[in-house]
């Protein structure tokens, strides 16, 4: 939007579109990788991590976090280039709406939807730290 563009009830109404459209995209987006993900992790068993060390349980969450948030990074430059149909309207320039850059919208949904990271979480809150975290 440029600053000679008015603020005017169309331009309003269409940028509200944009923004809920926008958060859209990225639920649902972020809900499907999560799904992805969980596929791709299958299901947590405590009994399999009482084997390993508490490091490398560790360095799993924090790889698959890493992960999580290169893939966010994709999954947002892919919205961004979704296009808006009432681009142009009233003055109204989807590509200079700054909630196209709400990678991070992404990454809490697909930590928020996957139950193998939070299980590994959890179980790496509660044999650290004693506390006792459910997950469900």
């Amino acid at each position: 939007m440029s600053k000679d563009v008015p603020y005017t009830l169309q331009f309003l109404t269409i940028k509200v579109l944009d923004i809920g459209l926008v958060s859209v995209y990225f639920f649902v987006i972020g809900i499907a990788f999560a799904k992805l993900f969980d596929y791709i992790y299958g299901d947590f068993h405590k009994e399999q991590y009482k084997k390993h060390t508490k490091l490398r349980l560790f360095l799993e969450i924090v790889s698959h976090l890493f992960l999580l948030g290169v893939v966010a990074y994709f999954l947002r430059n892919i919205v961004e280039r979704i296009p808006f149909p009432l681009d142009g309207v009233a003055g109204f320039e989807h590509s200079r709406l700054k909630e196209l850059e709400g990678g991070h919208v992404i990454a809490i949904v697909m930590i928020l939807f996957q139950k193998n990271l939070q299980n590994k979480i959890a179980y790496f809150v509660e044999t650290m730290f004693g506390i006792k975290v459910q997950p469900e």
